[in-house]
């Protein structure tokens, strides 16, 4: 039996496989829940408001470095922008970390506990995920997609060839 983990490695190649080939339509459930962890995920299940407040700060905070520098001349260009979170306790903190990682933004922690907060720095390349954590979550927060949804809701008529005998080379069933 496959398990999960491998079942996602497996998936995420036949995907890249399908991109290469210029398939359309297949699905990215398995790519994108590779980004985010089993923290965020948990995190999602018991705090969702908090969850996209942070995802809504983050994606204000590239559109208006995005629009500003748009805006602007090459001189003018600001390079960086940063955002002060609010005093937070430890895991709420860590899930600002980890989507600010998400969002191609830096972030460090400031200050002594009870006034521990976070600092996100945007940059030229931060931007949006192709999928937000509460998007994931709307979609269902598992781990992989099994063959039978990932076979639903893809519209492509060419199968994704079995790569466990690629290249003349014999691959274990694992």
């Amino acid at each position: 039996m496959v398990s999960c983990v491998e079942q996602c490695k497996i998936e995420e190649r036949n995907l890249r496989l399908a991109d290469g080939l210029g398939l359309k339509n297949v699905p990215v459930d398995s790519m994108v829940t590779i980004m985010y962890s089993e923290f965020l995920k948990d995190m999602l299940k018991i705090n969702k408001n908090f969850i996209m407040e942070i995802e809504d700060t983050l994606s204000d905070l590239v559109n208006k470095y995005k629009t500003r520098n748009n805006s602007l001349d090459n001189l003018n260009k600001v390079k960086f922008m940063y955002h002060d979170f609010k005093p937070m306790n430890k895991d709420k903190r860590r899930a600002v970390h980890e989507l600010a990682e998400a969002f191609k933004m830096t972030s460090q922690s400031f200050d002594a506990e009870p006034n521990r907060n976070v600092q996100v720095k945007v940059a030229y390349n931060s931007e949006e995920p192709s999928l937000k954590l509460s998007q994931l979550g709307k979609r269902g927060v598992g781990g992989c997609i099994s063959k039978q949804k990932a076979s639903q809701s893809a519209n492509v008529n060419v199968p994704l060839p079995n790569l466990q005998n690629f290249g003349g080379q014999q691959y274990p069933e694992r």
